[in-house]
């Protein structure tokens, strides 16, 4: 062992034999090592690693007989791992590497930790976890700090840099700020999580990767990586059930789903039937929201109360408990109310432009905006009429607020708020001064962070929380949305190219302060592409905390509802934001369009100036299949878009998106014989 100096650190040298494979002789490693960092939350050593082979000369063998064996050590563990991962060769370059160590005796949080925070860093070219929620890591300060193997055993994992232009010395820098931002968080438990098992009330649809659907995936790792195990609750026949995909859950047990009513009971005679324990109870569906908290009453497991769910669960239901100034709204059983004579009188008093949509609606399907008497009886009509729409729980007509809709997803616990983020959700059709019943309320593109000013932020903070509370919802995800009234924001096309982005409003009225409409509230995370969003911005998985709070592990729930760090002096626009996220919809923008097989190959071909900031993609329709939008809407695809540019940068590709997805469906259609 020996010390030398680079770049004004005190680097420690040490050679070891290690075997990069089971089936091969030892090969010596050299590795110049040096303690880069401690905070409260994780220490980190910078390694410069080195392979060299070891011949049969008689001399090289004397020497094998003087270097340290590492054999069965986490140092080992490393160099075989980067070794698969072809980084690393005879007498080549040094690989840079951080080792990130735990700063006290305990567990990590959940098993991809790192993975989880690590993802899109600009200094990072592979992750190596080297800990599992399970195993127990001793604290760097009770081992040998002189010698490298010993610290090596509290190491939960390690960060390959990416190589650059920048000196090493220069991006290890720069990677030890970076962890910073992403690791300030207690996540090193000092007790080791209980195993547990959780039912998972319908099993979403199958992953296809091949065609681009992921659909569920997501929340199954999740579930591995926090050491929960998963009984699938759904139909005979799912693909949960087979063989093929038995890894990703513990059990399958089918049962009908197909009357929600009486769903409850038969999860509840399901469960109790089990020779082992179950823990909790969750959905990911909404159609199953209520009767799984429902289920969840009646055997005892952590849940928020049932009977406030379900009252969320339906709008009109929750307009009877959150009152907001100057909204009018009026709920209707059936159509044939509109000609009812105390309804009629409620219906002179309308002041328009009102909307019109189910009590128990999803993704904006039939919602209408109307401008007068006429319009609002012939949408009431429509949508009564449409077979793709189910007005079993009645019709709502209430006033259409004229301001920047957002997206909120609170994490709550006790009341207490531990993650907020606010999401701009950009104006779609019907929200033209000319928009007529033709048109609709479809997402088209969603940018966080927003761009709203922190006094309406707060706003949004504390009347949507002041709303959930008095709603009896205290712990859990919830995905809010909702307008802000009187705000001092706006949207327009400030450089006449089609993009609009919020800018100050000429049109806002002194001495009103804004305030919040509540369109809806969602007792479960956002979908799938909203979720990873969330993830992909700001290092919080919703999709693991809502197995946690099914759980009431309250130590886990709390620790990873810690965002990223990054404050407004960082791209991201701050709230922990690493980067800006655009999440854009592609809509089915005709019916009878050829989902073309490689929509995303196609769409990169013609437009790869945007590859880079993909950060993920999938597909909703099947490729090969003929769709049709339902009520007039439906999506063939989302794409999530990261820029550390702007968010003009995000907005402009955006628009790119929307117009050559466009073009790429239209030639699918024209080479099918489907043209529109």
């Amino acid at each position: 062992m020996e010390a030398s100096n680079d770049g004004g650190r005190e680097f420690v040298t040490e050679d070891f034999l290690v075997k990069v494979s089971i089936y091969q002789a030892p090969v010596k490693i050299s590795v110049r090592w040096s303690i880069s960092g401690s905070s409260l939350y994780f220490q980190s050593l910078d390694l410069l690693l080195r392979l060299f082979p070891i011949s049969a000369r008689d001399e090289d063998l004397e020497e094998r007989i003087n270097i340290p064996n590492a054999s069965g050590t986490a140092l080992e563990t490393l160099v075989r791992r980067i070794w698969h991962l072809r980084q690393l060769s005879v007498h080549k370059t040094d690989v840079a590497i951080k080792v990130i160590l735990a700063p006290r005796g305990g567990y990590v949080c959940r098993s991809d930790i790192l993975d989880v925070r690590m993802q899109h860093s600009d200094y990072v070219d592979n992750v190596i976890s080297l800990s599992t929620w399970d195993k127990c890591l001793p604290s760097v300060l009770s081992n040998n700090r002189a010698l490298l193997v010993p610290l090596m055993s509290s190491a939960t994992g390690a960060l390959l840099v990416k190589q650059s232009r920048l000196p090493t010395s220069e991006t290890l820098k720069l990677l030890q700020q970076d962890l910073d931002m992403r690791l300030s968080f207690n996540w090193i438990l000092p007790t080791r999580p209980a195993a547990r098992r959780v039912a998972v009330v319908g099993g979403r649809p199958m992953p296809d990767p091949k065609s681009g659907i992921h659909n569920s995936s997501g929340f199954f790792q999740a579930a591995q990586a926090l050491g929960i195990s998963i009984v699938v609750f759904d139909e005979q026949g799912h693909w949960l059930e087979g063989e093929r995909y038995a890894h990703l859950r513990e059990d399958f047990i089918a049962i009908d789903m197909s009357n929600v009513e009486e769903l409850p009971h038969k999860l509840v005679q399901a469960v109790r039937k089990r020779h082992d324990k179950i823990d909790g109870i969750v959905t990911f569906t909404d159609d199953y929201v209520v009767a799984t908290s429902q289920a969840a009453e009646i055997l005892g497991l952590p849940t928020e109360p049932a009977q406030e769910m379900k009252r969320v669960h339906y709008k009109h239901e929750m307009r009877k408990v959150v009152h907001e100034n100057n909204i009018q709204a009026v709920s209707l059983d059936s159509v044939q109310q509109l000609d009812d004579a105390d309804i009629a009188e409620m219906l002179k008093t309308l002041q328009y432009p009102m909307v019109v949509k189910p009590c128990r609606g999803m993704t904006s399907k039939g919602v209408k905006k109307v401008t007068d008497e006429a319009s609002m009886r012939q949408a009431v009509h429509m949508l009564h009429e449409d077979e793709g729409i189910s007005t079993e729980y009645g019709i709502l007509i209430e006033t259409y607020v004229d301001g920047p809709e957002f997206d909120a997803n609170f994490v709550l616990w006790e009341g207490q708020v531990l993650f907020l983020e606010v999401t701009d959700n950009f104006p779609c059709l019907a929200d033209a001064s000319s928009a007529t019943l033709a048109d609709n309320f479809a997402e088209t593109v969603q940018i966080s962070n927003t761009r709203l000013p922190p006094d309406e932020v707060e706003t949004i903070r504390s009347s949507v929380l002041r709303s959930l509370l008095k709603l009896g919802l205290k712990s859990g995800v919830f995905h809010c949305e909702g307008r802000i009234m009187n705000s001092s924001m706006r949207y327009k096309d400030v450089n006449g190219n089609g993009i609009v982005d919020l800018v100050a409003s000429n049109a806002a009225t002194p001495g009103q302060k804004p305030e919040v409409f509540l369109i809806e509230i969602n007792v479960r995370p956002p979908g799938t592409g909203g979720t990873w969003a969330t993830l992909l911005t700001y290092g919080v998985d919703l999709g693991a905390l809502q197995f946690l709070r099914a759980l009431n592990d309250r130590t886990r729930f709390e620790a990873l509802s810690a965002p990223f760090a990054y404050s407004s002096s960082n791209p991201g626009d701050g709230g922990g934001a690493q980067w800006w996220t655009a999440h854009c919809m592609i809509p089915i923008h005709c019916d009878k369009i050829r989902v073309p097989e490689n929509f995303f190959e196609k769409l990169y071909q013609a437009i790869p100036e945007i590859v880079p900031h993909v950060t993920r993609a999938e597909m909703y329709a099947t490729p090969g299949t003929v769709v049709s939008t339902t009520a007039g809407i439906g999506w063939i695809a989302y794409m999530l878009l990261g820029t550390r540019i702007s968010r003009a940068h995000a907005l402009y590709m955006y628009q790119h998106v929307a117009e050559t997805s466009k073009k790429v469906l239209n030639a699918s259609n024209y080479d099918s014989g489907y043209e529109s």
